[in-house]
């Protein structure tokens, strides 16, 4: 009588095999995503512009993010009225950055003014404290004032421009030759891979 003994096929062949084909399957989907991945693009500053992520200082950005607020405000208003409040008007609607009080005061404490010219509109707020915020205008096309087409395809709600050097001054006229003349820069935001996605730039 023999006896045969007969031992389990070893499992190392078919668990060698597994990992390849894991690692292949691995290594396809890297290659993919490498090839398909975009870097990320950031637009080149004009020399005429600043980033309001990384050029403005706190009290700045907080009236930056006011203005882009209020324009929209504005904007609603001029539908309604057929013309841009005046900043008397929305001071009285407690409208920032525009109403007085303790934090228009901590924040550079402006003078607001408004400007016209041809089919721009601004709000100019001249600072009292340079070395804590610049000058700001917020310049609104004339499409806002009335519910016109702008005749230059502005897409944005609104414009924000800073004055930082030289003396602080009412600005002579709205147009971009002017205000770089002048020493106004356009204030615009970037958004890149470590904020969030955003359509617009202002």
């Amino acid at each position: 009588m023999s006896v045969q003994v007969v031992r389990p096929a070893g499992a190392g062949h078919e668990t060698l095999w597994v990992m390849l084909a894991a690692a292949s399957v691995l290594a396809v989907a890297a290659l993919v995503v490498g090839t398909r991945a975009q870097p990320d693009a950031q637009a080149a500053l004009a020399p005429y512009q600043i980033d309001a992520r990384t050029q403005l200082n706190a009290a700045e950005q907080g009236v930056h993010a006011d203005l882009l607020v209020a324009a929209e405000e504005i904007g609603a208003l001029a539908a309604i009225d057929k013309k841009l409040p005046g900043v008397e008007q929305l001071r009285e609607m407690d409208l920032p950055p525009f109403a007085a009080g303790a934090g228009a005061a901590a924040r550079g404490a402006h003078e607001w003014r408004t400007a016209a010219q041809g089919l721009d509109a601004a709000y100019v707020g001249r600072t009292a404290a340079p070395a804590v915020a610049a000058s700001f205008l917020l310049r609104l096309p004339a499409s806002d004032a009335g519910g016109a087409k702008d005749a230059h395809g502005h897409g944005e709600v609104g414009q924000v421009w800073v004055q930082r050097e030289g003396p602080q001054t009412w600005p002579e006229q709205l147009d971009d030759a002017s205000l770089k003349r002048q020493g106004w820069r356009q204030v615009v935001v970037r958004y890149d891979a470590g904020v969030t996605r955003k359509d617009a730039a202002h």
